[in-house]
């Protein structure tokens, strides 16, 4: 109640001198205090009405769009801003990460490295470059300024994380789990270094230690689906089957919205010659998955395997009308089809 009386008093005072440029931010102060990102933009573009050169309200104005995911309008708010202030370590960090974000490599790198001219210390902004380099699949220049984020700031485990992940990325899988090991040691509740350590064990097909870590992850958020994915992928990978579908199956109970592991389940029962249960969880993956031309190549496979040629067709040809192009599948459906169809003639 407080608050409302304290937000109605705000535009009292807004429409009465909306000169005072105070009232404008301490009303948006409010709302953006309540994540009510709506109602803070459309203080600060009355605000900016009344002061076109506002600087700090144009950086939050593009903060908002860049919330919003309204990109365009986010690198029109900072660059007005920038025209203000060039040097502004605050506008330049946020244009790289605008610029980032729509895959804009080059105007991201420079906009960050004008960033680094107003702060040379500063830790993220190395960070950031590193995803630069990462996303650009550099994995050398990633890795680089990951190691100059973690020189400036040694103590924070996401920069460790990141370096870490460039060495699992280029397989130099020794160097990832030292990373991963300093990034679990700062902090032994943290889920994601702590499943970031299991996997690179799981590389280097140390099981022993994977499933040490993958049972130490699930222990600190027993509903953290994907180390139980994670852990049924390395189970498989190791030869123990049955603890691969018994890991699956939990994974499903805890998220049943997510395709993967009725995926990855299917294709190990695939294996055991389960065809049937196979074909009912990718039937199950179909319902929820966006990319479906590879269920259906999967699910005609499995209809091949119990010689169900009519079935068989039909998903290929589901396949085929997702990706037309494609012409393994178009040959296959066409293979598949005139089988069915000497058959029925036989």
């Amino acid at each position: 109640m407080h608050k409302e009386i304290l937000i109605k008093d705000l535009k009292n005072k807004i429409a009465t001198a909306p000169e005072c440029d105070e009232n404008y931010r301490a009303l948006a102060n409010i709302y953006v205090a309540d994540e009510d990102y709506e109602s803070a933009l459309g203080v600060y573009i009355k605000l900016l009405e009344k002061f076109p050169e506002d600087m700090q309200a144009l950086i939050n104005t593009g903060s908002i769009y860049f919330y919003k995911k309204e990109y365009e309008k986010a690198i029109e708010s900072y660059l007005k801003a920038s025209k203000i202030n060039s040097s502004s370590f605050a506008i330049n960090y946020n244009l790289g990460n605008v610029y980032a974000e729509i895959g804009s490599f080059s105007s991201a790198l420079r906009y960050y490295n004008n960033a680094l001219e107003a702060k040379p210390e500063s830790a993220d902004v190395y960070n950031a470059i590193g995803f630069l380099y990462q996303d650009n699949e550099d994995y050398q220049e990633a890795r680089r300024y990951y190691q100059k984020a973690i020189d400036i700031e040694p103590d924070c485990a996401e920069y460790q994380i990141n370096i870490a992940n460039v060495y699992q990325k280029i397989n130099e899988f020794e160097q990832a789990c030292k990373y991963y090991k300093k990034a679990y040691e700062m902090d032994n509740s943290d889920k994601k270094a702590c499943l970031c350590l299991a996997n690179v064990y799981a590389s280097m097909e140390n099981f022993q230690e994977a499933f040490r870590y993958f049972e130490r992850t699930t222990q600190i958020d027993p509903n953290y689906y994907p180390a139980w994915v994670c852990w049924a992928i390395a189970a498989a990978d190791s030869g123990d089957l049955d603890k691969a579908i018994m890991l699956f199956k939990h994974a499903i109970e805890l998220d049943v919205s997510k395709p993967n592991a009725y995926l990855l389940l299917a294709n190990i029962l695939m294996g055991e010659k389960r065809y049937s249960e196979a074909i009912s969880l990718y039937e199950s993956a179909l319902k929820l998955a966006q990319e479906k031309t590879k269920i259906y190549v999967l699910m005609a496979n499995a209809y091949m395997m119990l010689d169900d040629i009519k079935n068989a067709a039909k998903y290929y040809r589901l396949a085929m009308k997702e990706d037309p192009d494609n012409l393994e599948i178009k040959l296959i459906y066409i293979d598949v089809a005139n089988n069915y169809i000497m058959k029925k003639v036989a």
